[in-house]
């Protein structure tokens, strides 16, 4: 420590760390998590500016106060001054493990623009930007069979069309749509609620592998990644959970409930889904004696989710981009027509441009923040949010440094 506010890390200051380096040693910092870390972020600009605010400035952090900024900023010393960063970087290297943060370009653009976002995940096996086209499958731990054939029969399908398989990596449900979309030589992520190298369930080391496998071949025949945004040996704890489902929601644009009981982590999911992501979400219908069925078949009678039997129907549900796939477009060439859209100054009708997002379109008259836009376009940040996300895939707008830009 040189001075207040300013200290070494193995003989550099956090100025000198690479962005990667600096937000990792955020990420290993009790007491900021994604929501406080991208507050900070905004404020103040970049990772390293974070290491190096002193406390006062912390404090200045909307939900801070002075209190809790003087902690923050002795957790910041204790991972700066420490070997904290070092030894998560030999076991990030050991395990063949990348980063990608929220400010890199391949970052999962859905996951994005979420309210809290991950600040980094941690990446075994590889993600790609096909993997935007995906679809989240959630259910029971403890399924019936019936379940367990419907997840593999509609995981599989939807793997065939071109949907990256989201899930959480967990027995029963999630697993067999890991298993179907890997059968169908389909792509998968599995999000883990623990650290890489203390992946959970155990009995699942190998699918996880099976995921990640491909990852070092130059082929294209990457079949997926597991995913987290914990440190490397953090445990399996309960609460890691929940947190794990915005991930899944994030990541997809639509999800899809094929067995739940009426209290369960997959409607947590659900509700994130429909609530804060302003996700496309899906369930199959159960037997109405079945207590595994029995949140599904509620989500669907309370009009939260769209009733599917087959995967027409789920491409159905997604709109636009479900009916590209269901007309046998594949991933590539969904991403190529993305990449060619030009909008002309004014977006007329025929664009296939929402009113909202024309708003949105409207408000962008030079960068903006998202709260910024928020109070220029006068809609609810859930619309909002969504709508940027479809307009960033169709390259109508770009993000940079925390600010949305119209191409």
């Amino acid at each position: 420590m040189t001075r207040a506010g300013v200290f070494s890390c193995g003989g550099e200051t956090p100025a000198m760390l690479s962005n990667r380096d600096a937000m990792l040693a955020i990420t290993l910092t009790s007491g900021l998590g994604p929501r406080l870390t991208q507050r900070c972020l905004m404020q103040f600009q970049s990772a390293q500016a974070v290491l190096e605010a002193s406390a006062s400035d912390l404090a200045t952090i909307e939900g801070v106060g002075t209190y809790r900024a003087d902690e923050i900023r002795r957790n910041l010393d204790k991972v700066i001054s420490g070997s904290a960063l070092e030894r998560e970087n030999a076991l990030i290297a050991e395990h063949n493990v990348s980063i990608v943060t929220v400010i890199d370009d391949d970052y999962p653009k859905l996951l994005r623009h979420i309210s809290d976002p991950p600040p980094l995940l941690y990446v075994r096996g590889r993600l790609i930007a096909d993997d935007v086209v995906a679809l989240g499958v959630v259910g029971s731990r403890h399924c019936t069979q019936y379940g367990r054939e419907q997840a593999d029969r509609l995981a599989g399908l939807c793997a065939q069309h071109g949907l990256t398989i989201v899930s959480g990596g967990a027995k029963g449900i999630d697993g067999a749509a890991h298993r179907a979309a890997l059968t169908a030589k389909g792509r998968t992520i599995a999000v883990i609620g623990s650290g890489l190298t203390r992946p959970y369930p155990p009995d699942h080391v190998e699918l996880f592998d099976q995921i990640a496998q491909s990852a070092d071949v130059d082929d294209g025949n990457s079949r997926g990644a597991v995913i987290s945004e914990l440190p490397m040996t953090t445990p399996p704890k309960a609460e890691n959970f929940p947190s794990r489902n915005r991930i899944i929601s994030g990541m997809s644009l639509g999800v899809l409930v094929v067995e739940a009981a009426v209290r369960s982590g997959a409607l947590i999911t659900a509700r994130l889904c429909i609530e804060d992501h302003n996700r496309d979400l899906m369930a199959v219908p159960g037997r109405i004696d079945s207590p595994y069925s029995a949140g599904c078949n509620k989500i669907i009678r309370e009009g939260w989710a769209t009733l599917v039997t087959c995967s027409a129907d789920i491409l159905d549900a997604l709109g636009e981009t479900g009916q590209l796939l269901k007309a046998g477009l594949d991933a590539s060439e969904l991403r190529q027509r993305d990449r060619e859209a030009k909008p002309p100054a004014a977006v007329p009708a025929s664009a296939n441009v929402s009113q909202t997002q024309k708003q949105l379109l409207g408000a962008l008259t030079g960068p903006r923040t998202l709260d910024e836009l928020i109070t220029a376009a006068e809609l609810p940040i859930a619309v909002v949010q969504a709508d940027l996300t479809m307009l960033e895939i169709r390259s109508m707008i770009k993000r940079d440094q925390g600010r949305y830009i119209r191409v």
